[in-house]
Parts: structure tokens; C-alpha cells; sequence
């Protein structure tokens, strides 16, 4: 739930030498399955195979290892400088930009970290890309990974910060297909987006796809357009800025593609999630079907003799909280609350099944307790203005200095602002200053 703020003063051979240079223009990393060309001007000019020894970049495609983003402008570098141990290379863009990337050569993967930039203040994002590659016969694009019959080329986020994908808009993500706007179908019409997903880490392209990742700078609040509203603050965060961006990309045979993803997952550090013993990406049971019945305290025993009849191993709860938030149980189906759950895991694991809930962790009732009776100072607000005038318990106009985050209606059906520990809602914003949020129910 979204809730506008308003602030009151608120202000071996497998060493994998690095080889030669292929000529003075171009440096080669070589991995234990394919090989990375890049050149002076910081662009990967080659992508090789060496079972079949294939080039997979496609022809004068531009694919810069580092761009820059700054405001609507992308910079790509204008010359690259390596250093004399070839793990570092210097990038440098038009205003006097110049960005380090360490890269570390693995046995079947290289990756790619920014340590150091000159001037990060005006930069509002790094991009990875995007590389230009000529496979595209099967495109993960969550995953990031394009591949045919015999090879894989796949591009890894290695931290959090670092997100698959490319910045197309301010908030982070593609529209969803639930809040499309028709300009995003007309560009969908015309070729310009060939998917619908919120991670483009992979994506196809005339020449066959693309691999790319970024992280955006999130040092200062910015004002976006975000969930239908034209105008929302997306508060700053410390997550140490662009540097220490970092991404992993591989190349493989198609069907070692899994394997060396989780080689990755585990040397760089990443969540490596296992399921009786095994990652759950190659997990026999991860697909495992389930009974969906709600279960309580007094009923348990009948459900689980169903679902042992109909050969599930899994239970799964479609509703037990009472509210989205805090998530507590429904009295009358858990009277003794988390503890009577936790007999009807216990039951259920005597038995050999496993229970299951449904959750929306993003979306928090009105009537959760991080909402009411006190609005918990954590819940996500569209932006904030200051009262320009003081007001009393009976109130049921506020004069506001500005109206640009209050008179956004289309995703706003609550029209609720937070003054102090008080949630107010409000009717209607006056058309003209004086700016005045009008028939305000209190409390």
C-alpha cells in the first residue's frame, strides 16, 4: 500500500594463460571453452567458440564492456588502457570520465567489477553492455543466458546492486502486462520491445540477442514515474553506489549450461539454495505437484490422509492470515496461532509431507498493524509536501505548499496522507493555489 507523506517541520593446463594480444589494438582472454577479444576502445570485439571455433559477435554491432548513463545520454568510452598485469583496465568517456574494472579470468567464466570511478556524482547508472551476440534460438532472459544445440554464452549478476537487465526506464523494471499503458503495446507492435518481462538480463535482437546488466546510482532521492503515478520519490539508498557493480560472463556447451551457473553461484559468493541435498535448480522435486486444501488445527489429520490418498507430498495453505504485513494466522483456524502451525508441520513431517502457505510479502492490508492504529514511518510513500498552515483535531482541509505527489488519482484509491502518526484521507486537491487537500476524513 502506498501512502503520501506529508511533512509537518519535516523537513594446469588449466591455469588459463592469458594470451597475446592479437595485435596492438586488441587484448584476448582465453577461458577453458571459448575466448574474449576486447579492444582500445573498450568494446568486445569477438566472442569465440572453440569447439567450433565460430565468432559469435555479430559484425560491427557495438558492444561496450562498461557505458555509462547519464541523465538520457549514453556514454560509451572513448578508449580503453590496460594495465600491465591485465587485470585492470581504464576507461575513459567524453567530460573527463574515467572508470577501472578489475577482471579476473576463471576456468570457464571471467568477470567484470567496477572498483574505481572518477566522478560518479552526475553518473546515474553503469551498464554491462549491452554484448551483442549472434545465438538466439533459446533466450533466458531472467537468467541471462542465450543459447542453440551446442553452446551457451551467459551473463551472472554478482551482487545485489547489480541487476540483469538495462535501465530502460527510471523504475527498475519493464511495464508488467497488468498496468500496460497502449504506448507500450504500440512499441511492442512496431519491434521495439520483443518481450514482456521485468529483467531483460538476455534479449533478442535482429542480429540474435543481447546479454546486459547495470546498477543504478542510487546515492540521491530521484523523482520517477513509478506504479502509474507520474511523479514519485525514489528515496536515495546507501548501497555503496555504482562502484563494486560486478557480473560474471561464461561460455559453455549447451548442456553444461546448469552446471557451471551453480559453479558460479558457489565461488562467487551467491545463494546457492539446496532441497534434500541437492540445488534446486536440478532438483527431481522442485516441480513436485501439491494438494491445495486449507488445513487447520481441528482438520489436519483429514487433510493429510487426503493428500497421502492422492499421492502428494506437499500440503499447501491457500489463506491463513488475517491480514498481509504481519501475516498473523486466523484465529479460528490456528487458535493456539504460530504454535498450533507449527503442530501441523510436525504432523504432516511425521508423515512425509511437507507444508506449504501463500504469501503476497509486497502488499500490506489497511487493516495490518503496520498500518493501524500507528502508520509504521517505513511504509513506501509517493512524495511529500510542507503545511503551510496550522491545523487542529477538527480539520478537514490542509493547505499544502505543493500538490505534485496529491493530485495523481489513477493508482491512488485510497488518497491517504501521513501527518505525524495520523493518517488522513482526503476528497479532492484545489485546481489552483491556494493548494488545499478538501474534505479530509481525521484519523
Amino acid at each position: 500500500m502506498f501512502i503520501h507523506r506529508i511533512h509537518l517541520t519535516l523537513g594446469g593446463l588449466f591455469a588459463l594463460f592469458l594470451s597475446s594480444c592479437a595485435t596492438n589494438d586488441t587484448i584476448q582472454y582465453e577461458m577453458e571453452e571459448w575466448e574474449l577479444s576486447i579492444s582500445s576502445k573498450g568494446q568486445i570485439t569477438h566472442i569465440t567458440d572453440k569447439f567450433s571455433e565460430e565468432d559469435h559477435c555479430p559484425g560491427q554491432i557495438s558492444s561496450p564492456v562498461l557505458s555509462l548513463k547519464l541523465d538520457s545520454s549514453i556514454l560509451m568510452p572513448a578508449k580503453a588502457v590496460i594495465s600491465d598485469n591485465r587485470e585492470i583496465i581504464s576507461f575513459y568517456f567524453d567530460h573527463g570520465i574515467r572508470a577501472d574494472v578489475r577482471i579476473m579470468k576463471k576456468k570457464r567464466y571471467i568477470t567484470f567489477e567496477l572498483i574505481a570511478v572518477s566522478d560518479d556524482k552526475n553518473i546515474d547508472a553503469v551498464i554491462w553492455g549491452p554484448y551483442a551476440v549472434n545465438i538466439r534460438k533459446s533466450i533466458g532472459e531472467t537468467i541471462g543466458i542465450v543459447q542453440d544445440d551446442l553452446f551457451t554464452l551467459g551473463l551472472q549478476a554478482l551482487n545485489l546492486k547489480t541487476l540483469g537487465g538495462y535501465p530502460w526506464k527510471d523504475n527498475d523494471h519493464l511495464p508488467q502486462l497488468d498496468i500496460f499503458e497502449q504506448e507500450d503495446f504500440n512499441d511492442l507492435e512496431k519491434g521495439k520491445r520483443g518481450v514482456l518481462y521485468s529483467v531483460e538480463a538476455a534479449k533478442p535482437a535482429d542480429y540474435g540477442s543481447s546479454l546486459q546488466a547495470y546498477t543504478r546510482n542510487r546515492k540521491h532521492d530521484r523523482i520517477i514515474a513509478n506504479w502509474q503515478h507520474d511523479y514519485y520519490v525514489a528515496p536515495a539508498y546507501d548501497d555503496g553506489g555504482i562502484v563494486g557493480s560486478k557480473i560474471a560472463l561464461f561460455g559453455c556447451p549447451t548442456d553444461s549450461t546448469l552446471a557451471v551457473i551453480g559453479q558460479i553461484e558457489i565461488a562467487e559468493g551467491l545463494p546457492h539454495p539446496m532441497i534434500n541435498r541437492a540445488w534446486v535448480k536440478t532438483s527431481p522435486v522442485i516441480n513436485s505437484s501439491y494438494l491445495i486444501m486449507n488445513f487447520t488445527e481441528q482438520n489436519i489429520e483429514e487433510c493429510l490422509s487426503y493428500a497421502k490418498k492422492s499421492g502428494f507430498n506437499y500440503l499447501y495453505h491457500g489463506h491463513p492470515f488475517e491480514s498481509w504485513g504481519h501475516f498473523p494466522l486466523i484465529r479460528s483456524q490456528f487458535p493456539n496461532g504460530w504454535d498450533g502451525m507449527k503442530t501441523c508441520v510436525k504432523k504432516a513431517e511425521a508423515e512425509g509431507i511437507y507444508i506449504g502457505t501463500h504469501t503476497l510479502t509486497n502488499f500490506i492490508h489497511t487493516t495490518d498493524s503496520y498500518v493501524t492504529p500507528v502508520p509504521d514511518r517505513r511504509l513506501a510513500k509517493v512524495g511529500s509536501s510542507t503545511i503551510v498552515r496550522a491545523i487542529d483535531n477538527a480539520a478537514t482541509a490542509v493547505e499544502i505548499k505543493s500538490p505534485l505527489f496529491f493530485n495523481q488519482f489513477k493508482n491512488n484509491h485510497l488518497q491517504s496522507v501521513v501527518i505525524g502518526d495520523e493518517i488522513i484521507r482526503y476528497g479532492t486537491v484545489t485546481d489552483s493555489a491556494p493548494w488545499i487537500l478538501k474534505d479530509c476524513t481525521r484519523g
